[in-house]
C-alpha cells in the first residue's frame, strides 16, 4: 500500500467505518503482488471480522533504540487530536512502509474503540508482569491519546499495575487539562512539541507533578539521519541552534544516561530534552 492508501484505511478506522476499511483492504488484495502486504492485510481483515487480534498488541525489546515494552496506535488525523506542525515531520508515518507495523497500528486503534478491545489490551499487558520489580513501558510510541476517555482508560490500567514504570509523549494537552481523574505516580508525561495548542495550555500542564517537561524537535535546517543523534558534533550544533540549556537526546532510549532514560526520569524534571527533526 502506498501512503495515500494507508491514509484512506486509517481514516475509515478513525470513523469506525469498518465496512469501508474492509473494502479498501479487498481492493488492495486484488491488485498488489507484494507478499508481505497480502499476508498482513489478510490478517487485519480477519481481525476486523472476528475481533481476535492477529498481531502482538505490545512490542517487547523490539530494537536497540527502544528496549522497553511498548504500545502503538495509528498516528495522524482522527487519532492525534493535539497534532499541529508535527504532522509535517512525524516519523511515525515512516513505519507505514512496513506492513506488519502499519497493520498492528490499525488493529490497536480498533481495539481502543470498544470495551471488548480494551479488555483484550489489559489482558495482553498482564502477560508481561515480572516476578518482581518493575519494567519500563512506553505508552504510544506511535499515535496519541484520543481524548479524556482514552486517558482515563490508560490511567486506570497503570494505577492498578504499579509494576509498570511508564512514560510517554503527548500533544493532547487540552484533554489532560480536562481529565479530572488520578494520574498515578508510575507515569511520566513529556509535552511533545508540534502541538496545535499554545504556550498557555502548555504552561498550565507543566504545573502537574506527572509532567516531566518538554520534548522538543528542533529543525537544524538540514537533513538528519537517526544515526546522527549520538554524534557529539551534531549534538553541539543542535544545542547551539536551540539556544537554551537542554539535554540532547542521543536516540538510544534505554541508555541515554548512566542511570536510565531521561524522558522517564523525575531527575530530569523541567529539563528541556531536544532532538533534531529527522
Amino acid at each position: 500500500m502506498n501512503r495515500d492508501q494507508c491514509i484512506l484505511l486509517a481514516s475509515a478506522i478513525a470513523r469506525k467505518d469498518y465496512k469501508k476499511a474492509i473494502n479498501i483492504i479487498d481492493t488492495e488484495l486484488s491488485t498488489t503482488k507484494k507478499i508481505h502486504w497480502i499476508r498482513d492485510l489478510t490478517k487485519l481483515k480477519e481481525f476486523i471480522l472476528d475481533g481476535v487480534p492477529r498481531f502482538s498488541i505490545f512490542a517487547k525489546d523490539g530494537n536497540g533504540k527502544l528496549p522497553f515494552l511498548a504500545f502503538s496506535s495509528l498516528p495522524g488525523k482522527g487519532f492525534c487530536i493535539g497534532a499541529g506542525d508535527c504532522l509535517k515531520f512525524c516519523y511515525s508515518f515512516r513505519a507505514w512502509r512496513y506492513p506488519a507495523a502499519f497493520c498492528r497500528q490499525c488493529q490497536n486503534a480498533i481495539l481502543l474503540q470498544s470495551e471488548s478491545g480494551k479488555l483484550a489490551i489489559s489482558t495482553a499487558i498482564d502477560k508481561f508482569k515480572p516476578k518482581e520489580g518493575q519494567i519500563d513501558f512506553r505508552l504510544y510510541v506511535d499515535g496519541d491519546f484520543t481524548g479524556v476517555s482514552d486517558i482515563a482508560y490508560w490511567m486506570d490500567i497503570l494505577r492498578n499495575r504499579q509494576w509498570l514504570r511508564t512514560y510517554g509523549y503527548s500533544k493532547s494537552w487540552q484533554s489532560f487539562l480536562d481529565y479530572t481523574g488520578i494520574v498515578p505516580d508510575n507515569y511520566q508525561l513529556n509535552l511533545s512539541s508540534g502541538s496545535r495548542y499554545g504556550a498557555d495550555i502548555r504552561d498550565k500542564l507543566k504545573q502537574f507533578d506527572y509532567v516531566r517537561g518538554e520534548f522538543i524537535a528542533v529543525s537544524t535546517g538540514k537533513k538528519v539521519r537517526s544515526s546522527d543523534h549520538g554524534n557529539r558534533e551534531h549534538q553541539k550544533q543542535l544545542r547551539e541552534t536551540y539556544g537554551k540549556k537542554a539535554f540532547t537526546c542521543p536516540g538510544l532510549c534505554g541508555s541515554c544516561t548512566k542511570s536510565g532514560h531521561a524522558c522517564g526520569s523525575s531527575r530530569f524534571k523541567d529539563v528541556d530534552i531536544i532532538i533534531a527533526v529527522h
